[in-house]
């Protein structure tokens, strides 16, 4: 059996130092990862974590430039690989590092979502209907570059009896976020019936002012209704969110705000002649109702039948002349019998009896020739009293007179009435 030759500590660590040392991959590293651990030291030096989702590795650097770092930045590091021989350890030998700015910005962008989503602006009921047909077109954007380009050449090619209205815009860069703020404001004037908001393509940071608070609020705050085309297809900021219609880029914005000219010359064509072929088909349908007219016989002979119809009515009308006379002569015959009867009768006599029979009824039963033979009428509460049970002791009565009232109170009830 061969036997083995066994190396010693040191000789393996010398080993796996001269791998390292002659390694070019790991003499200039760029590493991009999140910090934890992190320690300043007095000295300017730094010492810190770097990890991923998966794993770890430790990193120094020494008389950092700048200190202003903590846990779960996100850093980009420019290093090598340290391999330190006594403990066999390896760490990261920081040359440079910055913090990503891409992963901060991105950060903020979450936060501000979240926060604007909460507040219910990114929400389906507040976006406004993109008019079919826009008179007014408002572009607010950069009045130099491709997207300005591209949107009015659009807008000609599609739809060219339309105005342009542009507000030319910083769309980065310092004052870029009130510039956009400030003309959106000024298109939403009431005379645009569309506004595009539009940029071309560029970095995260380069579309930063489109994922701000101030521009969000007035996209939100905005009465005409905004169409956003900003970047490529692949970019999404946050105004694409609040506007009532993102589109992937300046040119599908101008698209989405402009009908094809050429297919409404097609509908009208086409209405046009569906129009005409209606029109062709009602005439000829009265032109044959014409000619069946004429061919019908009764149209051909209306002379004869008028003729003929006239003798008839002035038939009928002599028999109802005849009819109304005799009818008129019976009936003042049967009047002037009734009158000679009625005055006949003495029936005037008869009703005068009657009259004076029921006069004298009626004043024997009158209530003030009741009350003239010493009768009374009570009342309670504006209430006539029939019967004691109706009142109790203490109970305030008017008693009526035939010549006026009296005030009483009740002092004591006795149930024995009139025999």
């Amino acid at each position: 059996m061969e036997e083995k030759t066994y190396l010693t500590v040191t000789a393996l660590n010398k080993y796996i130092e001269r791998k390292f040392l002659l390694d070019p991959y790991l003499n200039e590293i760029y590493i991009k990862g999140e910090i934890s651990n992190f320690k300043l030291h007095n000295n300017n030096n730094i010492y810190f974590s770097i990890k991923d989702e998966n794993t770890r590795i430790n990193a120094v650097w020494f008389g950092a430039k700048t200190k202003d770092f903590e846990d779960g930045d996100t850093v980009l590091i420019k290093s090598k690989i340290n391999y330190y021989f006594p403990r066999g350890e390896h760490n990261l030998l920081v040359v440079d590092m910055k913090k990503d700015k891409i992963g901060e910005l991105y950060k903020k962008f979450l936060e501000l979502k979240e926060k604007l989503e909460k507040e219910g602006l990114f929400l389906p009921q507040y976006k406004k209907q993109i008019p079919s047909f826009s008179q007014n077109i408002a572009v607010v954007t950069a009045k130099t570059g491709a997207a300005i380009q591209d949107i009015t050449r659009t807008i000609q090619r599609r739809f060219p009896i339309a105005k342009i209205n542009i507000y030319s815009t910083l769309v980065q860069g310092e004052n870029s976020v009130q510039d956009i703020v400030k003309n959106i404001k000024l298109a939403d004037d009431g005379s645009n019936d569309v506004i595009i908001l539009g940029r071309g393509g560029g970095s995260i940071e380069d579309l930063w002012s489109f994922n701000t608070e101030e521009v969000i609020r007035a996209i939100f705050n905005c009465r005409t209704p905004i169409v956003t085309g900003i970047g490529h297809e692949t970019d999404t900021t946050l105004a694409d969110f609040v506007s009532d219609r993102r589109a992937s880029t300046p040119t599908a914005a101008a698209e989405l705000v402009t009908p094809n000219i050429e297919d409404i010359k097609n509908r009208i064509k086409f209405n046009f002649q569906k129009l005409n072929s209606i029109l062709n088909n009602t005439i000829q349908t009265y032109k044959s109702r014409i000619v069946n007219s004429e061919n019908n016989p009764y149209f051909k002979n209306y002379s004869k039948i008028y003729i003929e119809y006239r003798k008839s009515l002035e038939i009928l009308e002599k028999d109802l002349n005849k009819t109304l006379h005799q009818l008129i002569k019976d009936k003042k015959n049967t009047l002037t019998n009734s009158s000679d009867k009625f005055i006949s009768y003495d029936m005037l006599g008869r009703f005068k009896e009657n009259f004076t029979n029921e006069i004298n009824r009626l004043e024997a039963n009158s209530p003030l020739n009741i009350m003239k033979k010493g009768y009374s009428v009570t009342f309670m509460n504006n209430k006539k009293l029939t019967t004691v049970k109706e009142a109790t002791i203490g109970d305030k009565v008017t008693v009526q007179l035939i010549d006026g009232s009296l005030e009483c109170d009740v002092n004591n009830i006795s149930d024995k009435g009139v025999k």
